[in-house]
């Protein structure tokens, strides 16, 4: 452990649903904390004492305190737990875990199951506190809170004097010390995981500031979606032959008929489809005909095929975006969605309600439009990295012919084209139909390129004939042989079950798998550590501009800001987010990393570009 004066602490709240609805005066209930290895644990039902204890530390450590706990104690319009991360002061025992003690593909947990965290909804299960405590082998928690919650009729119903209720807070703060040290043995707390807890609070903070969200849209949207799919139900019957009985037609054989044939109809061929898993996990030969797989299948599609899709989701039981969003909004009408780092590359991931979802562009883009700046003189400005993922590719390997990609007016797409059909054949005005047919070849299939995926992968991501796809494979081979050095570098540092990036991630590679997922790792977590680095420069320069936060997908970020100072903080953000990055040992080569940004909207979609 630090040597620090260090609080260990945790507390006890009424319903973790009531987060954003209630003040930190009710939500509180009962707080319980120690001071180093070896102090006992003090209780209080005290708010102010519990502020003032952890204003005291040099360092508070914790399970999920910048979610949750420091959320709770100082409210959600507060940015003190950011401040304290940022002088270094919180150490939650989650966020370590994640580095250092990360989510297997399968485990056996605490109850003698075999569980899975396949993804971060299931990798949740292995980082909770009990969890955790009982995987590192350290004593954890003492009995069943929801139990007593049940015998008492709420968490909120519990009496703060009740035995049961103070012993198990006590072995809360007994297992957060165990955890912490252990964690702490399997890997220190230093620059870089340091580095993530300011990330971690950071996405807290995020959390803190919410979305606002049209409700009227919002809903009207809703009900045009439930309006459509029970139009397209009838549709489906008449024409296609859908069942009109049961809760789940489309389950059925029959039901899967009659979609595969009005699919076919609007352009969306079976193959286009991902695959039902069996029970190895493994992927079978039958097309799954889960909404989420046919929105995205649809996704480049007509808006007829878009349409047909949303009703199809709608009819499986996948709400509506727009009803989701709903579902999350809070008596302070706006949305707090859930960020959390629980991938591998820890590219964030955004829940309850879902952001990264949204299609970019096209007709999907009109989810984005029930979500609103602040106030009504605010405007959401949306800002991104240009072609991250592939200029750390560059970055790291080194290949000047790569980095001409991104050369001021270059058109990536295009070039690729060029390399693999020739300049001649596909011409160069991106108007003309033939060059932007095979513009669109390229582009389909240049982003997983750098990540080593087969013709096979390729065809299939790209929607293309293999042949195509082997052409583009070995046209890039052939022109990038830097790239392809460095590919073969980290595949094998791969195989001995992990990388690292340069900026110290560890991440776990599958057995047998580093083929495909040690380059993939190295680039995803490339563009994810820039944006990181951004927001942390921006966290130190003016604290305000974490509060206009609004929303993270990959490599964009969004901010509400007020419409008459947009000249003075989109420059300040873009300044934050654009470097010339290089690794740090000095191979590879410095490439510049430019931030492009749509114009100022009254919501979302207008903000896009």
């Amino acid at each position: 452990m630090p040597r620090q004066r260090a609080l260990f602490f945790d507390i006890e709240t009424d319903s973790v649903d009531l987060k954003w609805t209630l003040t930190p005066e009710k939500m509180f209930r009962l707080g319980g904390y120690a001071w180093g290895q070896d102090g006992d644990v003090v209780l209080t039902d005290d708010l102010e004492e519990m502020r003032e204890r952890i204003r005291s530390a040099d360092v508070v450590v914790g399970h999920n305190i910048h979610q949750f706990d420091l959320t709770v104690i100082f409210g959600k319009d507060s940015i003190e737990p950011l401040e304290m991360a940022l002088e270094g002061r919180v150490l939650d025992t989650w966020t370590h875990a994640t580095l250092h003690h990360p989510a297997p593909y399968s485990y056996v947990n605490r109850f003698g199951k075999l569980a899975y965290a396949r993804k971060p909804a299931e990798a949740k299960l292995w980082f909770k506190l009990d969890e955790q405590a009982y995987q590192l082998g350290v004593p954890g928690k003492s009995a069943d809170l929801a139990a007593l919650a049940e015998k008492y009729g709420g968490f909120g119903q519990i009496p703060v004097d009740d035995p049961e209720y103070r012993d198990y807070l006590v072995h809360d703060v007994l297992a957060s010390r165990n955890v912490a040290r252990r964690l702490l043995q399997l890997g220190p707390a230093g620059d870089y995981e340091m580095r993530e807890q300011i990330n971690a609070a950071i996405d807290a903070q995020n959390e803190r500031n919410g979305v606002r969200l049209g409700v009227d849209a919002a809903r009207a949207r809703a009900e045009e979606m439930e309006r459509k799919a029970a139009e397209y139900k009838e549709f489906l019957s008449d024409r296609y032959g859908l069942p009109k009985t049961g809760k789940k037609p489309l389950a059925t054989k029959a039901g899967k008929e009659a979609l595969a044939r009005a699919l076919e109809d609007v352009g969306i061929s079976l193959d286009e489809l991902p695959r039902t898993k069996g029970k190895d996990g493994k992927p079978t030969d039958r097309p799954s005909f889960g909404g989420k797989g046919i929105l995205e299948a649809a996704e480049d599609k007509s808006e007829e095929a878009l349409e047909l899709a949303r009703a199809v989701s709608a009819l499986g039981g996948l709400r509506p975006l727009a009803q989701s969003a709903l579902d999350c909004v809070q008596p302070d009408g706006f949305v707090h969605p859930e960020i959390s780092t629980l991938q591998r590359s820890g590219r964030k991931s955004t829940t309850n309600p879902g952001l990264t979802v949204w299609t970019s562009r096209g007709a999907g883009a009109v989810e984005k439009a029930y979500y609103l700046p602040d106030h009504e003189d605010h405007v959401l400005v949306e800002l991104d990295l240009s072609q991250a993922d592939a200029r750390i590719v560059a970055a790291y390997s080194g290949d000047a012919a790569f980095a001409e990609r991104f050369a001021p007016g270059a058109d990536a797409h295009l070039i690729t084209a060029w390399i693999v059909w020739g300049r001649e054949f596909v011409g160069e005005d991106k108007n003309d139909p033939h060059t932007a047919h095979y513009r669109q070849l390229a582009k389909a299939q240049n982003h997983a390129y750098s990540y080593n995926a087969g013709p096979r992968t390729l065809a299939a991501n790209a929607k293309v004939d293999i042949s195509v796809s082997e052409r583009f494979v070995n046209a890039m081979r052939s022109e990038y042989r830097q790239v392809e050095k460095w590919k073969k570098r980290v595949i094998r540092e791969g195989r001995r079950g992990y990388v690292t990036n340069a900026w110290g991630r560890r991440m776990v590679v599958d057995k047998d798998k580093e083929f495909t997922q040690a380059p993939a790792l190295y680039g995803q977590s490339g563009t994810r550590e820039i944006i990181v680095d951004g927001l942390i420069r921006m966290a130190r320069t003016d604290l305000r501009l974490i509060r206009m936060l609004k929303i993270q997908v990959h490599d964009a970020l969004v901010f509400s800001v007020p419409a008459a100072e947009v000249d003075y903080w989109v420059p300040l953000i873009k300044r934050c987010m654009e470097t010339t990055w290089q690794p740090p040992d000095g191979s590879g080569m410095a490439v510049h990393f430019p931030v492009d940004g749509g114009k100022p909207g009254r919501n979302w979609q207008e903000a896009g570009h």
